[in-house]
């Protein structure tokens, strides 16, 4: 038996060293034969290197993608200012399965091995790279880190495990990562974060740890993070002294978990605490005794389908609400509050009285119950949002200096009466924003506009897409001073001879500019049915669009300047093909279908008798001058004999 462990190890041995060997005869490459390598335009002491994975080699084996990253070496950054030249490399999409230990630099500062399908690390592959600062591993096959990870000292700031499936990360909780800002650990299998993590992350100012499967959190040491993003977990309740350990945090996100109870004291030790999102959990309705942070400057309760107001006493720091999505029948807050920024849309409300926010920018009431336009919605109004209200009739009873109205999806608006936006009033300051833009699109009754409607009112944009309208007033607006244009797509419109002026004003306004363009793309004909689909484009350069029959002067060979030029001779953008008379324009005289065809047929047909005819005609009269002249020379020869 000894001989033959003998006789094994010395076989082991040479094994091992005849692998040594055929490792040293293994010629190093220079990275950049095998990448791409640049200088970074911004930062000319970093070099840039973007790896596509195909070996020297690839000629021969050319479905081959294979890096044999072991072997290779770094670039070495010409004329650097400061004497330390720093790389960044990428390695992305080169289905690199393993990761071996990295030839060491001292210039590296960034890897970064996205979406390769790595399921295996080598151990300690990044040691030795002094000046390592960030390292992404995302989107790849992970299932654990167990061998030795940055247990080495190091200057680690960015670390990105993100969308692999990780279940365990022992490596992790023996890392050294004294200068660690920020680390993702979103969407693996994770269910716990262990205090040895905490521990070793104490010095990270964001951490990520979405979509995972955590269902606890335990607090251990005080830590020094500012922002803890937690959405997309199985997190339950949230007790008193849950984040007692995080008083230095100022962003907590916890949306999208199975929460149901919420401590009032569970916050009170976050007094740096600036932003709060707990939206779409089960928290059907607050304790009114909670305590909110006293900095608090952002909350969000979407989607909790809460039934009464959540906060008895609303910090006078806050400036953005999100409450939307829930069953709220009204904001009878009892306090006037400071908020900029208040979204309300998908709730219960009849009615909005908007005394209690006076300081309000951007309001979004959308798809609620409300039967008018709200009141008293303050002079620092900017944004309003009322779209999918079943509001009748629009009318502005107080003045509001808005730059942005959207009454968009109205399920039984019909008509806009005159002097419906009479009180949108320009802004004080006269800047180049003392207009606004109305969006008033997909309301299936929208059929009628008032010529009056937009008396008063100075328009950036008029979207009026996606209605009912056959026709809208010439005078409603003025077409030719609106910075954002019009949008009329998707209407039925009457295309007939009262419809030219659509041709000769709202068109050429649009098409013009290249960037309002698209909106001509669903501008269409309904009627009369003969132009039933037609774009309205086709009539731009037509003379007397839809009044009367074909006129040819509208035609225009694909050539003529007049039908891509100006007057001026400047080349007019896009559609050149659509205005020139097309197989599709029933203004046009075609000759190759319907009445074109019977029309040059019967032109053939007229033309082949005339001629027919003239020969006939020419062939007698030469008959009959034959026969004069037979006749006169018998009486000629009969006299002279």
């Amino acid at each position: 038996m000894p001989h033959i462990l003998i006789c094994g190890t010395i076989v082991v041995a040479s094994m091992v060293l005849l692998l040594d060997a055929s490792v040293s005869n293994v010629e190093t490459v220079d990275i950049c034969s095998l990448c791409r390598c640049l200088e970074d335009a911004e930062d000319g002491d970093t070099m840039i290197v973007e790896c596509v994975g195909k070996s020297p080699s690839h000629q021969q084996h050319a479905s081959q993608h294979y890096l044999d990253l072991h072997h290779t070496v770094w670039p070495v950054v010409s004329d650097s200012k400061n004497g330390l030249p720093k790389v960044r490399a990428f390695f992305n999409n080169m289905e690199l399965k393993y990761l071996p230990a990295l030839p060491v630099s001292s210039n590296v500062v960034e890897l970064s091995f996205r979406n390769n399908g790595i399921e295996m690390l080598a151990n300690e592959p990044f040691a030795n790279f002094k000046n390592l600062q960030k390292v992404t591993l995302t989107d790849n096959h992970l299932g654990v880190i167990q061998k030795d990870f940055f247990a080495y000292r190091n200057h680690l700031t960015h670390l990105d495990l993100s969308n692999n499936s990780l279940t365990v990360i022992t490596a992790l909780e023996r890392a050294r990562f004294n200068s660690l800002q920020s680390i993702d650990l979103s969407n693996n299998n994770l269910k716990i974060v262990s205090i040895q993590l905490l521990n070793v992350l104490q010095n990270a100012s964001v951490v990520r740890i979405e979509g995972c499967e955590i269902y606890s959190w335990d607090h251990g040491g005080e830590l020094g993070w500012k922002v803890l993003h937690l959405g997309w977990n199985k997190l339950t309740a949230i007790l008193a002294g849950t984040f007692s350990n995080l008083r230095q945090l100022e962003a907590l996100y916890l949306n999208n978990n199975n929460i149901r109870v919420i401590d009032p004291q569970a916050f009170d030790d976050l007094v740096r605490l600036e932003r709060l999102d707990i939206s779409y959990n089960e928290i059907t309705n607050l304790d009114a005794n909670m305590h909110l942070p006293l900095g608090l400057q952002m909350i969000n309760v979407a989607g909790n389908g809460m039934e009464l107001w959540p906060f008895e006493k609303i910090p006078s720091t806050l400036r953005i609400l999100e409450i939307q999505d829930n069953h709220l029948p009204d904001l009878s807050i009892g306090q006037s509050v400071n908020v900029l920024i208040l979204n309300a849309s998908s709730n219960r409300f009849e009615s909005f009285f908007g005394g209690s926010f006076p300081e309000l920018t951007e309001l979004d009431l959308s798809f609620n119950a409300l039967t008018g336009i709200p009141r008293n919605l303050g002079k620092q109004l900017v944004s309003l949002i009322l779209d999918g209200n079943p509001i009748d009739r629009v009318f502005f009873e107080d003045e509001v200096m808005l730059r942005r109205l959207s009454l968009n999806m109205m399920p039984i608006l019909e008509q806009l009466d005159a002097l419906s936006f009479w009180k949108l009033v320009e802004h004080e300051d006269g800047t180049e924003h003392s207009c606004v833009e109305v969006s008033i699109s997909n309301c299936p009754k929208l059929r009628h506009i008032d010529p009056k409607a937009f008396d008063a009112t100075t328009l950036c944009m008029l979207d009026l897409s996606y209605n009912q309208l056959t026709s809208i007033p010439r005078d409603l607006a003025d077409w030719n001073r609106m910075p954002g244009g019009v949008n009329l797509q998707g209407n039925p419109w009457d295309c007939s001879c009262s419809a030219k002026w659509l041709v000769d004003e709202v068109l050429p306004a649009l098409y013009d500019r290249e960037e309002l363009q698209y909106l001509l793309d669903d501008f269409r004909c309904s009627s009369p049915s003969s132009r039933n689909g037609t774009r309205m484009v086709k009539y731009l350069n037509h003379v007397d669009a839809f009044c009367g029959g074909p006129r040819m002067e509208r035609l225009q060979m694909a050539g003529s300047p007049a039908a891509v030029r100006d007057s001026d001779g400047t080349v007019r953008a896009g559609f050149a093909s659509d205005i020139i008379c097309s197989v599709d324009d029933p203004e046009c005289l075609h000759a190759h279908e319907g009445l074109g065809l019977v029309i040059v047929c019967s032109v053939v047909a007229f033309t082949l008798i005339l001629c027919l005819a003239m020969v006939i005609f020419i062939v007698i009269r030469r008959k009959r001058d034959r026969r004069k002249s037979s006749t006169d020379s018998v009486w000629l020869m009969h006299q002279k004999y």
